[in-house]
């Protein structure tokens, strides 16, 4: 019974994301190209710039699915200058995207797209130049938008956690190749790791972990993607789905 549950949610959740529908944000550097038709195909009528807010058309029309950098999306109606065409959804954020060289950390972007919801709560404070090997630390800050950042500090350990709701892992990716802080573990021009594979960036070896479900007809539900380097200190990055909110948690250690 807890099998057929889990499997009802999954095929549920598949569905959400073939029906996204409101407003979304361009996170293709380049530009986003818009068709007359759904698919690679059809005609180009024009391009729609990094960061523009567009609304997502109710549409009867079977959505069709299209995969690129190993992202499975869909061809989503929408109206552009007057215009009404398709785009390929897998480049789309729910928050608005970085803006171009005006921050280096996940933490600046949040700032960036929405204000702290009361302040900063410091569940233990203790100096790191006073810490011993038992001690630790832990901040949190909750935004208006919903989202969270935890940071935690130990003795010769430290990590940030963030909590983005209405975020996909997929969606998170892309975020995180815009933002300098991951371009260690994640360069701006990687497609989505869809297998667990160790990879080569100069004399540093980064091992991937990801833990997926396959569906068949290009479906798979991403539980965690890891990240696992060492380059003067061990490396940790992970993203995974906690309900509805995607979980960022970025760690290193000596």
């Amino acid at each position: 019974m807890k099998k057929l549950f889990f499997l009802g949610v999954i095929f549920f959740s598949l569905s959400l994301m073939a029906q996204q529908s409101g407003t979304m944000y361009i996170a293709a550097k380049s530009g986003l190209t818009f068709r007359d038709g759904p698919g690679t195909n059809s005609k180009a009528i024009g391009t729609i710039p990094y960061g523009t807010k567009i609304t997502i058309l109710q549409s009867e029309e079977e959505l069709k699915i299209h995969t690129t950098e190993n992202i499975t999306g869909y061809w989503q109606k929408v109206k552009y200058n007057n215009k009404t065409g398709y785009i390929l959804d897998s480049y789309l954020l729910p928050w608005t995207p970085p803006k171009p060289g005006t921050i280096k950390e996940l933490k600046q972007y949040i700032a960036q797209v929405t204000t702290p919801f009361g302040g900063l709560l410091s569940v233990k404070s203790e100096s790191q130049n006073e810490m011993d090997d038992m001690g630790w630390q832990i901040k949190k800050q909750l935004y208006k938008n919903g989202a969270e950042w935890h940071q935690n500090i130990g003795y010769e350990y430290g990590a940030d956690v963030f909590f983005l709701p209405g975020f996909s892992i997929q969606q998170g990716f892309l975020l995180l190749r815009l933002i300098p802080e991951f371009k260690n573990a994640i360069g701006e021009l990687d497609a989505f790791p869809s297998e667990s594979k160790t990879i080569k960036r100069g004399e540093v070896d980064f091992k991937v972990t990801v833990d997926k479900e396959a569906y068949g007809d290009g479906y798979s539900w991403y539980k965690k993607i890891k990240f696992e380097y060492e380059d003067g200190a061990f490396y940790d990055l992970e993203l995974y789905m906690m309900e509805n909110q995607l979980v960022v948690s970025f760690s290193s250690g000596v």
